[in-house]
């Protein structure tokens, strides 16, 4: 018999009636155990008899990022994004926002978040990130 998780049955444990019986079904269908031997193993586990297997952690994935990091720009200047046709640029809704978004043209990230923000080529301008609500004001 394969033994369940401690994690699963931890949350097992903190589960209503209700919440466990269906979790324990779907656990039963995903590890090929009967209900009965689910409910055995919680219930040694619950009384402290299982002890834990030392089990080798899995490792992690390395992070990568999906941001090219570019070469240092002045301070004020925009980073500028290429390929502006790839991005929908549709904040607000409203009769003023379709007007501002027409004059879209230019595309940037915003310094604190990342997020691609679509701009007019008029400088100086102050533009607050839809995504971190964060106001930035670019003047090159």
């Amino acid at each position: 018999m394969s033994r369940i998780p401690a994690v699963l049955l931890q949350q097992f444990v903190g589960m209503s009636d209700y919440e466990r019986t269906l979790a324990i079904d779907r656990a039963s269908r995903e590890l090929g155990l009967s209900k009965s031997e689910i409910l055995s193993q919680l219930e040694e586990f619950q009384n402290g008899q299982v002890k834990p297997t030392n089990s080798p952690t899995p490792t992690q994935p390395t992070r990568e990022s999906n941001f090219s990091r570019q070469e240092v720009e002045e301070e004020g200047s925009p980073r500028f994004l290429e390929n502006t046709h790839k991005y929908r640029f549709t904040y607000d809704p409203s009769h003023s926002g379709k007007k501002r978004q027409s004059e879209v043209n230019q595309a940037i990230v915003c310094p604190h978040c990342n997020a691609a923000l679509g701009i007019p080529s008029v400088r100086p301008i102050s533009v607050k990130c839809p995504a971190c609500l964060m106001e930035s004001t670019f003047e090159n």
